[in-house]
């Protein structure tokens, strides 16, 4: 769809530098506030350290507190966003290296039962495969002293606020109940150089979360951001799917606006785990793939020999 790049002609953007410094109470939350921010272009996003045009909008230099590491349970990645399981099997196998998440949680294990309990721990994303574009570089796990809540810091090299982040939001989750166990609350702060979203992406929100109304209603509908993710999201209300088969982010951007078309698959979040269990793995063993084909041989054996 045109218009990527393409600037506004009564619209100006401060990009000089500037930290945008926010704080939510979940990660639901910090995912919603933040879509709908660049959607309506909120000013404590955009008034400096931020640009926008007809095709994109980019935030630069965001630190983020989320006070409680959760994304709701029955949040539906498939109606969402037209995600498959494999999507979360693909996101595991780029980053994860299980050898260094098994090492860290046993780091982590004995600081708690010494003295000091206070650690700062880093895990550094895998990224083998490079599919994941080092967007997620770095996780540091942290007890402070005299904080009962752990808190993981993430560093990121840029993040698409729609899909991308919401995704990278549970598995971080995910993490820290590999490492920590499903009880234990834990605190995230997120380090982004910068977090963009482009317009047909940004409208997935509303496609599948939220209703366009409702998130533009207090919009100044004379701005030329305004009409252009209006004139956006009309096409793809009106449109058909050979308008939008060219590029794959446009086809998936249309399915999740047009249910009334398409047939989707649910994909919860609660069905999205690491699963931690107490087999001993080789060392040749590090991606979540080569477990799970690891793990169900070594339960067939058992299985056997029962």
């Amino acid at each position: 769809m045109g218009g990527w790049n393409k600037k506004f002609e009564n619209m100006t953007f401060d990009a000089s530098e500037h930290v945008h410094d926010l704080e939510f109470a979940t990660s639901t939350e910090a995912w919603e506030k933040l879509n709908e921010g660049f959607i309506t272009l909120d000013p404590q996003l955009f008034t400096k350290g931020a640009v926008a045009n007809a095709g994109v909008a980019v935030v630069y230099n965001i630190f983020i507190k989320i006070r409680n590491a959760w994304v709701d349970p029955n949040f539906d990645f498939g109606r969402h966003f037209n995600y498959t399981q494999s999507k979360w099997t693909v996101l595991l196998n780029n980053y994860l290296d299980f050898n260094q998440l098994d090492l860290l949680k046993s780091q982590i294990k004995m600081k708690t039962v010494g003295y000091n309990q206070n650690y700062n721990i880093s895990f550094v994303f895998h990224n083998k495969h490079n599919n994941g574009k080092q967007c997620l570089l770095a996780a540091t796990f942290s007890k402070r002293f005299s904080e009962d809540i752990p808190v993981i810091t993430m560093v990121l090299r840029a993040s698409e606020i729609t899909k991308r982040l919401m995704f990278d939001l549970l598995l971080i989750q995910r993490m820290a109940e590999y490492v920590y166990g499903k009880d234990q609350r834990v605190q995230i702060n997120i380090f982004a150089t910068q977090m963009y979203g482009n317009i047909e992406t940004l409208l997935m929100y509303c496609g599948g979360h939220k209703s366009f109304k409702k998130v533009t209603k207090k919009m100044d509908k004379t701005t030329e951001w305004y009409t252009r993710i209006k004139e956006v999201y009309d096409k793809f209300m009106k449109g058909t799917e050979k308008e939008f088969s060219t590029y794959k982010v446009f086809l998936r951007s249309f399915k999740v606006m047009r249910p009334d078309l398409f047939e989707y698959k649910p994909l919860l979040a609660k069905d999205l785990v690491i699963e931690n269990d107490d087999i001993e793995y080789p060392e040749n063993c590090i991606t979540y793939s080569q477990r799970k084909k690891y793990k169900k041989k070594y339960l067939a054996k058992l299985h056997r020999k029962g």
